[in-house]
């Protein structure tokens, strides 16, 4: 069996970073240039590991982007198989998500098994209800599994799933099954610090012998191990964060059962696929940081950031795309901090880099006291991140739900704040604290 398909997640469509509306374009077009390379490649079918969309809530135009690049593959006889992420799910359960929409109007096949004690049940997709675990292509040679995000829930249904598919291995060798993909709307523990409580590489390696390509999202950062295992990163700069991870976009990805050697790159420890990372067309995103400490007045903070701009900014002043540019200061002010005029640092990005959006991000302290001696007290201000943490854990200790974790819960807090500050979307840090609250909190006895 010969066949190929693009991997994709995490393209977040429809959102309007920091409220600029050409960005929302900007994630459009990068899931349309996908679409069109899986078009022009002739791929037998698509699948979307999750994060379709940027959020539950979305407006009549995301849809519509959405709509016009799967009507394109569908038109082109191009199916799409997808899962939902944690931005995917509904509000309630008994809600129905905008990815359940596009299946029941025949755009893609959603799969979510259904879950017995944790435990994913594998069960074919059924067009009635629109539920099931796999779906058999190309004359049944190849199944595609995938489940839904979990969030605390997945360590338990990897552990199901590696069970149920060893179990079914004979039945499915006999129905003639030759290639095994599974997507999962999860990542490797690790992979980035600050997403934490994802399973770890040792409990994925159970699937090890029961998947031939493990179809991999959430995580934003790309990664591919021994051959089986992918994560393309998301098609459009989501963080400043991720500016530092270039090689981001999808895999394109060609199977050969009956001949693997003739695509198959033994450096990379491939079985009988060979999978190429595409990079996605993002946007040029700009970070940069300047670290404060030493420079007694703001005039000296001007100069340098004058000196950055004038050697980087020509480099982007006539890109196609204007760049998104952010600049983060951090460190110890040696002055009071409302003498720094942002508004004319961010004038200096604009005049050099032409940007689409500027940003100065101040994340400096000041020094207006002189340190005390003993336990914080609050007058080094330098310290007062450790002061705000210790306060948290206090508060926190005060509720036996939280006192267990009060270290953990202190640093959600601070990240919440972090997160406000920073101006980011309210329903973004909504999530964060859902998504923490899952993995944290224990479960309520019934």
């Amino acid at each position: 069996m010969r066949a190929s398909f693009i991997h994709c997640a995490d393209t977040h469509l429809g959102y309007e970073q920091y409220g600029v509306r050409e960005r929302f374009n900007d994630f459009t077009w990068a899931f349309w240039e996908l679409v069109d390379e899986a078009i022009e490649r002739r791929v037998d079918f698509m699948v979307i590991a999750g994060d379709l969309f940027n959020k539950r809530a979305i407006d009549a135009l995301t849809l519509i982007h959405a709509i016009e690049g799967l009507k394109k593959l569908k038109d082109a006889n191009i199916p799409v198989i997808a899962i939902e992420g944690n931005h995917d799910r509904s509000y309630y359960r008994e809600g129905t998500s905008w990815l359940q929409f596009l299946c029941y109007q025949g755009y893609l096949v959603l799969l979510q098994p259904r879950m017995v004690d944790g435990m994913p049940q594998l069960e074919p997709w059924d067009q009635q209800n629109m539920l099931g675990a796999y779906v058999d292509l190309l004359d049944g040679n190849l199944r595609v599994y995938g489940i839904h995000w979990l969030g605390s829930s997945t360590s338990r249904a990897l552990e199901g799933m590696s069970h149920a598919l060893q179990d079914a291995r004979a039945d499915e060798d006999a129905s003639g099954v030759a290639y095994r993909l599974l997507m999962m709307h999860t990542g490797i523990d690790g992979m980035v610090a600050r997403i934490q409580g994802l399973p770890t590489m040792a409990q994925f390696q159970a699937l090890s012998g029961q998947v031939d390509y493990l179809a991999l999202g959430h995580v934003h950062k790309p990664y591919e191990f021994d051959g089986w295992i992918y994560n393309p990163g998301s098609t459009e700069t989501c963080s400043a964060e991720e500016v530092q991870w270039e090689d981001r976009g999808y895999y394109y990805v060609e199977i050969d059962t009956d001949e693997p050697g003739r695509i198959i790159n033994l450096e990379k420890k491939e079985r009988i696929h060979h999978a190429e990372r595409l990079k996605s067309t993002r946007r040029p995103f700009v970070r940069h940081e300047i670290r404060v400490d030493g420079l007694n007045e703001p005039e000296d903070i001007y100069l340098r950031l004058e000196s950055y701009c004038q050697d980087k900014g020509p480099a982007y002043a006539q890109t196609e795309k204007p760049p998104v540019v952010q600049v983060t200061l951090t460190g110890t002010l040696a002055f009071d901090a409302g003498s720094l005029d942002i508004s004319r640092m961010e004038e200096m990005l604009r005049q050099h880099f032409t940007p689409l959006h500027a940003r100065i991000d101040n994340h400096t302290s000041d020094q207006d006291y002189e340190p005390g001696e003993g336990d914080l007290d609050g007058r080094d201000r330098s310290l007062w991140h450790e002061l705000e943490r210790h306060i948290f854990e206090e508060l926190l200790a005060r509720d036996n739900r939280f006192l267990t974790a009060k270290e953990q819960w202190s640093n959600v807090l601070a990240d919440i704040k972090a997160q406000a500050l920073r101006k980011e979307e309210p329903a973004q840090i909504a999530q964060y604290l859902r998504d923490k609250r899952t993995t944290l909190l224990t479960p309520e006895k019934n």
